[in-house]
């Protein structure tokens, strides 16, 4: 199983850290292969411009993902993508780690959603979907929130489940043809206790094995 693990939060004490760093040693002991982006470690650019693409000026579109494409079908794409790309197309599953921020992800990984799911590498005109050009990978989220579960109900201070809020990344991830599974989401992560932390990591890690395990079971029905 090829999995790439692409993390975004910015400090390196945290609980999410912890948690990252208890997930990869567990990949070391499980022995899958595994690609890390550690996007503010790597300085991640964010903002999608025309310094994505090392086009000449008559060759950049006014829209950015008509140049993404051009860029992309030349070999043009900036190095840092290019890299993504090829992250992207090894992966049989991607794990996006993050906290949710104002109720999405943090800008890096918007920036990172937004720059590497290029047009002609991921999606097309009627490639979309089931028939999204990421198709047969698959990919899951494991969230931090400040506030408690109780808090992401329908009749709790949000107003709305955490299903409604990671809706638009599961939305995007499902257009360019990627399957996504239900995300693994530590609610009140501030306000943890040594236990709470503790059940948490073993639940995490518990969830990590499960799914490199089902990934490998289906494997060998396919190969029957």
């Amino acid at each position: 199983m090829n999995i790439l693990y692409v993390y975004a939060h910015p400090n390196p004490s945290s609980f999410n850290s912890i948690l990252k760093q208890h997930a990869l040693d567990l990949f070391t002991k499980l022995k899958p292969n595994v690609k890390f982006s550690n996007l503010y470690a790597d300085n991640f650019k964010a903002i999608a411009d025309w310094e994505d693409f090392n086009l000449g000026e008559v060759e950049i579109n006014s829209q950015y993902f008509l140049a993404q494409q051009e860029a992309y079908k030349n070999q043009k794409l900036s190095a840092d993508i290019s890299m993504e790309l090829t992250k992207i197309a090894w992966a049989d599953h991607i794990i996006f780690q993050f906290p949710l921020w104002w109720f999405s992800t943090p800008a890096i990984l918007k920036g990172w959603l937004d720059r590497v799911l290029v047009k002609g590498f991921a999606y097309d005109a009627g490639k979309i979907f089931n028939d999204g050009l990421l198709k047969g990978k698959t990919a899951s989220l494991v969230v931090t929130t400040q506030s408690p579960e109780s808090a992401y109900q329908t009749n709790g201070l949000h107003q709305a489940t955490i299903d409604t809020f990671l809706h638009h990344i599961h939305h995007t991830l499902r257009f360019v043809g990627i399957k996504t599974l239900a995300p693994f989401v530590i609610y009140s992560a501030f306000n943890l206790d040594a236990a709470q932390k503790e059940k948490i990591v073993t639940d995490y890690l518990t969830y990590l094995e499960s799914l490199a395990e089902n990934y490998n079971q289906n494997t060998s029905l396919k190969n029957v």
